[in-house]
């Protein structure tokens, strides 16, 4: 029997679809269309301790969208062409419509509400879930951890920091969900930790886990001492398995600005397409949340 609040949510759902496939009709690889130089202004980014142009983290971000909206609009065959271009084409994009583009997407997330996207992912969730548990049982309580860093020329470690906490504490769920296309919900619950579910580098499917901030003692990325503050946390499944864990750490920069070191850990036996990948998904969403802060 269809309920109401099932019908509500499967008309959300059909209203955003139309409004997703409207706002990206066209949209996607555009080889012969010139890559608009847009950057975040003094930034610098590097991944695996490589140098990065920051339009290139752009670029990502608008490949992804497109990813984002096919999923949102039940659009599988270009969900299929999106990540084939994301993970291996990588053919340029057009990014002159990015602004535009984040706030059309940000608009379907809202008008699909948080029932009608647990919904939309639920089946993918199930299924990586078990991919998640084979992995740790291959990996042997090992770990593989992606990384990248971000240098910016304004701002302050401390600074970040605690807006970083701030808006966790607040449960400012734009802020968290709109910084990367492959967040789907990002929510504190009344215990503190986040319940995520977004599409980790590289993994195609969605997952739900938990991060808990306040358990510093689980996790498994060594803090590097040069770095003097320090956000951390155990990553888990809804049943409590440990599944990996975050060590962000930053430093002011002699000259000005501020310097942040992003470490995730996966299982190690992962594969490394996932360990490379995420360091873009990391470079998105950091750039997005260090620009917000210093508005």
């Amino acid at each position: 029997m269809l309920t109401r609040r099932d019908f509500i949510i499967r008309a959300a759902g059909a209203t955003a679809a139309a409004t997703a496939a409207a706002a990206y009709a066209g949209a996607g690889t555009a080889a012969a269309v010139p890559v608009s130089p847009v950057t975040a202004p003094g930034f610098r980014t590097f991944l695996d301790g490589a140098l990065v142009e920051q339009s290139r983290v752009v670029e990502w971000e608008r490949r992804r969208i497109s990813v984002a909206a096919a999923r949102l609009s039940k659009d599988y065959a270009g969900l299929l062409r999106g990540e084939l271009d994301s993970l291996i084409g990588r053919y340029a994009v057009a990014v002159d419509d990015i602004p535009a583009a984040r706030a059309a997407l940000a608009r379907v997330r809202a008008l699909i509400g948080l029932d009608g996207l647990r919904e939309l992912v639920a089946a993918e969730i199930s299924a990586s879930e078990v991919g998640t548990r084979t992995a740790l049982a291959a990996s042997g309580g090992r770990w593989a951890v992606s990384v990248a860093e971000i240098v910016s020329d304004h701002g302050s470690a401390e600074g970040f920091a605690d807006w970083f906490t701030r808006a966790k504490e607040a449960d400012d769920r734009t802020v968290w969900t709109d910084a990367c296309p492959d967040h789907y919900i990002i929510t504190t619950g009344p215990d503190g930790r986040q319940e995520v579910i977004e599409v980790t580098g590289g993994a195609v499917l969605a997952s739900r886990f938990f991060v808990d901030y306040t358990d510093r003692a689980r996790v498994t990325v060594p803090a590097d001492p040069d770095y003097p503050i320090t956000v951390a946390g155990t990553a888990s499944l809804a049943s409590g398995e440990l599944i990996g864990s975050v060590c962000h750490q930053f430093r002011d920069e002699p000259g000005g600005g501020f310097r942040s070191q992003l470490k995730v850990a996966f299982p190690a036996s992962v594969p490394s397409l996932y360990i490379a990948e995420h360091r873009w998904h990391l470079a998105c969403e950091f750039s997005n949340w260090i620009t917000a802060y210093l508005r």
